[in-house]
């Protein structure tokens, strides 16, 4: 089957765009305001209103979505009836330059808000930034880019294959030692984790805050260790099977800390998701597994409270005085309270009335964080599998659109 690894790429980055608006249309069917959600009444492209306002953001993401994708469709028809391997690469390159015209296409044409809003939250996610506001969807695009961290490393093959076409001979154009993969990969770790040093140094000193931007920021860096280790077991692989370099003595020691690196970095990443990014894991004595990173701040004694335990009422009431009626009204129905009884490890707050879909998606998204685990099997070969990678990259935009669902279902429940 003709299918390279360029139409690989388009297709991974035409598969998350339709699960974003997948995402969009779910949280709309649920009666979730997202634009709210995500902040986008603040970005500098709110005031653009050229799209179809019946449609939803939604809309006009699938109608973006369904030329990209015939675009792609064409480009790879065209290029499995070509008749010469360089015919199949001009017309792949073709394909990029297409798709890429009509992204960055300045006419207020083809949801124009849509692709203004997208190449702005790439350019704030790539441009350092210490002290402008991180919005929430910056953050989710962010982390979206981490997902497709191994497509990144795919593009260096495809800009090797396009680079072929003017120096005549393919090995000439991708002369690398595997550092140049390696560094596109750690890219998108490497923005995100400036996002968490830029909200760690707008938050107050000290404060929970601060905390848990810090303890984001560690997992993220985390990622360094294993990219890093991965590229140098790799390169080990090959002077040992070649003779090339000394030995493959390192092997062992290399993959023995890669194991230990992505054990970390994965788990910790688990943990993340769930205790926080979904807040879930609450139990009904009041604990939550946020409490292992960040530790509850402890009241100091209020009015109506003996040696620091707070009547209810009394506290009921004196935040009744700071707020309005309607707003102290509406906290009340979504307050948690002792008496109130919640799903348990959930948390007592949800939008959606699916108990299982909140367990199902714990599940699953510790299934595919560890994913690694295969390499240490000896009858599962990933690499030696056909489009063994590519199927790794699928899984992970299905367990990325998972977590935006959930992600942004927790903001609105908040």
């Amino acid at each position: 089957m003709y299918f390279p690894v360029a139409f690989q790429v388009l297709f991974l980055a035409q598969l998350a765009a339709i699960g974003w608006g997948a995402n969009l249309r779910l949280l709309s069917n649920a009666d979730i305001e997202v634009r709210p959600v995500l902040q986008l009444a603040l970005l500098p492209t709110a005031n653009l209103n050229d799209d179809r306002p019946d449609d939803g953001i939604h809309g006009n993401v699938f109608r973006l979505a369904r030329v990209l994708a015939a675009v792609t469709a064409l480009g790879w028809l065209l290029s499995a009836l070509a008749s010469t391997p360089a015919m199949q690469t001009w017309l792949a390159l073709l394909t990029y330059i297409a798709v890429a015209g009509i992204v960055v296409l300045p006419q207020r044409i083809l949801c124009h808000t849509v692709r203004m809003q997208f190449l702005g939250s790439l350019v704030r996610i790539v441009v350092p930034s210490m002290t402008g506001p991180v919005f929430l969807c910056d953050i989710i695009m962010a982390d979206i880019l981490t997902s497709c961290a191994r497509t990144f490393a795919d593009l260096r093959l495809v800009a090797c294959q396009f680079a072929s076409l003017a120096w005549r001979d393919e090995a000439s154009a991708c002369s690398d030692t595997g550092m140049v993969g390696a560094f596109l990969v750690a890219m998108p770790y490497a923005f995100r984790l400036r996002q968490c040093v830029n909200e760690y140094r707008n938050a107050a000193p000290g404060s929970p805050e601060a905390t848990r931007h810090f303890a984001n920021a560690v997992k993220y860096a985390s990622s360094f260790p294993v990219i890093c280790l991965s590229a140098m077991h790799r390169r080990a692989e090959i002077e040992a099977s070649t003779g090339v370099g000394k030995s493959g003595w390192t092997l062992r020691p290399t993959f023995g800390l890669w194991v230990l690196a992505v054990a970390f970095n994965s788990l910790y990443s688990y943990y993340w998701d769930v205790a926080f990014d979904w807040d879930l894991g609450h139990s009904r004595s009041g604990w939550k597994l946020a409490d292992v990173v960040v530790p509850p701040v402890l009241a100091s004694p209020a009015p109506g409270s003996v040696l620091g335990v707070v009547d209810e009422t009394s506290e009921l009431a004196i935040a009744r005085e700071l707020v309005s009626p309607a707003e102290a009204l509406a906290r009340d129905a979504y307050e948690p309270t002792a008496k109130r009884s919640f799903p348990r490890w959930l948390r007592p707050r949800l939008r959606f009335a699916w108990i299982w879909l909140y367990y199902a998606a714990m599940a699953i998204d510790f299934l595919l964080r560890i994913t690694w685990t295969m390499k240490l099997s000896s009858y599962i070969r990933i690499d030696q599998m056909a489009f063994g990678g590519f199927w790794l990259n699928i899984l992970e935009v299905y367990r990325r659109w998972q977590w935006t669902f959930l992600r942004i279902e927790k903001e609105a429940a908040r």
